[in-house]
C-alpha cells in the first residue's frame, strides 16, 4: 500500500530541512546554496517592489490629495478672502468660493474624494480671485478703506462715528 500524503516524522527537525521537505524538493534535500540565495534575493526584491507599490499608491490616495486641497489650501484661502472683506467688495467670487467649499465637503462625507478635490480647486480660485479682487477695489479707492485698522485678524474693526468731527478731536469739551 503507498501513502499519498506522507506524515511529516516530527515537527522538531531543523528550519531548513523542514522547509525542503515540506515544499516538495526531491527526497527532501535542501536545495544547493546557490539557487537558495537566488531564490532569497528573488524574494526579497520582489517584496521591494511590492513596499514602492504600495508607498506610491497610499500617497496617491484621494483622502491625503483632500485634506490637503480642501482642509488645508481651499479654506486658507477663503478664510484669507473673508479678512480681506471680499464678502463686502467681490461677494460674487466670495459667495461661490464658500458654496464650492462647501460642496466639496459633502462630497468627501460620500467618499467622492475626487469630485470634493475638484471642488477645492475651484473654490480657492475663486477666493484668490474675490481677495485680488478686493485688495485692487481699496488700492484704487482709498475711501473705501476704513479709518481704524485691527491689530491683530481676530479683533473686530471699531464702528466709525457718526459725527466725523468727533473722530477728528478725541477730546470732548465736556471731558476737561
Amino acid at each position: 500500500m503507498r501513502v499519498i500524503d506522507r506524515p511529516m516524522a516530527s515537527c522538531y527537525r531543523r528550519v531548513a530541512l523542514r522547509r525542503h521537505t515540506v515544499t516538495g524538493t526531491p527526497r527532501g534535500l535542501p536545495y544547493p546554496p546557490a539557487k537558495d540565495a537566488a531564490v532569497r534575493r528573488r524574494a526579497r526584491s520582489l517584496s521591494l517592489v511590492g513596499l514602492c507599490a504600495a508607498v506610491v499608491t497610499v500617497g496617491g490616495c484621494g483622502p491625503v490629495e483632500y485634506i490637503n486641497q480642501v482642509g488645508n489650501r481651499a479654506a486658507s484661502a477663503v478664510s484669507a478672502a473673508k479678512l480681506a472683506q471680499a464678502d463686502r467688495y467681490a461677494p460674487y467670487e466670495y459667495t461661490a468660493a464658500e458654496a464650492y467649499l462647501h460642496k466639496a465637503r459633502e462630497e468627501a462625507g460620500h467618499a467622492e474624494y475626487e469630485d470634493a478635490i475638484e471642488y477645492g480647486r475651484k473654490a480657492e480660485e475663486l477666493a484668490k480671485r474675490a481677495r485680488a479682487i478686493t485688495v485692487d477695489r481699496l488700492a484704487r479707492e482709498p475711501a473705501l478703506t476704513p479709518a481704524y485698522q485691527p491689530k491683530n485678524q481676530n479683533e473686530e474693526p471699531a464702528a466709525p462715528s457718526p459725527d466725523p468731527a468727533a473722530a477728528g478731536n478725541p477730546t470732548t469739551p465736556g471731558s476737561e
